[in-house]
C-alpha cells in the first residue's frame, strides 16, 4: 500500500476502489457536506466523483484524493485532497480535508491538514499552498490557522464565495 503521509494517529493513502462505501457515506451526509457542496443523492454520483479523482491522480502523479486511515482501527475517518485549484493543472496547489462527524473535535483535521500541506510543499517544491473555506466554516478556518495558513482574501470558486488562505514555505 502506498502511504502519502503519516501522522501520530493516521496515515494518508490514495483512494481505492474499496473506499466506495466510506466515500458514499461522507459524500451523502448533509453534515459532512454542509460547507462543501450539496450532498450526493445517488451511488452513481459518487462513482462518477471517484472516477474523476482517479483520472486526475493518474494524469497528475502525486496529486488527487486520499483517504485518512486511523492507525489503531485501520478504518477510514476522513479524506483529503492535494490538487491544483479548480482541478486545473498549472494553477496553484490547494489542500482540502474532511472528517466523518464522529471524529470531529479530536484534532484529526489539524493532523491531516499539516501532513498534506507539508507533503505538497516538499514533494512539489512549490512556494505556497492554498486552501479555501466557506466563510461560515469557522472550525476549518481555525484548523488552517493552527497549521500556519493566513487569510489572503476572498475568492469565488466551486460555485460560491469563499475565504482564501495561504501557507508559504
Amino acid at each position: 500500500m502506498t502511504i502519502l503521509a503519516e501522522t501520530p494517529r493516521l496515515f494518508l493513502r490514495p483512494m481505492q476502489a474499496d473506499d466506495f462505501d466510506f466515500t458514499f457515506r461522507m459524500q451523502s451526509d448533509p453534515v459532512c457536506m454542509r460547507y462543501i457542496r450539496p450532498p450526493a443523492t445517488s451511488t452513481a454520483e459518487v462513482e462518477e466523483r471517484l472516477a474523476m479523482w482517479a483520472k486526475y491522480g493518474t494524469e497528475n502523479p502525486g496529486l488527487g484524493a486520499f483517504a485518512a486511515i486511523d492507525k489503531a482501527s485501520g478504518l477510514p475517518v476522513g479524506n483529503c485532497v492535494v490538487r491544483h485549484i479548480d482541478w486545473q493543472p498549472g494553477n496553484d496547489l490547494e489542500i482540502g480535508y474532511g472528517l466523518l462527524p464522529e471524529h470531529w473535535g479530536r484534532g484529526l483535521a489539524t493532523e491531516i491538514a499539516q501532513a498534506i500541506c507539508h507533503y505538497a510543499l516538499t514533494r512539489f517544491d512549490v512556494p505556497r499552498v492554498l486552501a479555501v473555506t466557506d466563510p461560515d466554516n469557522i472550525a476549518s478556518q481555525r484548523v488552517l490557522e493552527k497549521c500556519g495558513f493566513r487569510q489572503i482574501g476572498r475568492r469565488f470558486i466551486y460555485g460560491s464565495e469563499n475565504l482564501e488562505f495561504e501557507k508559504v514555505r
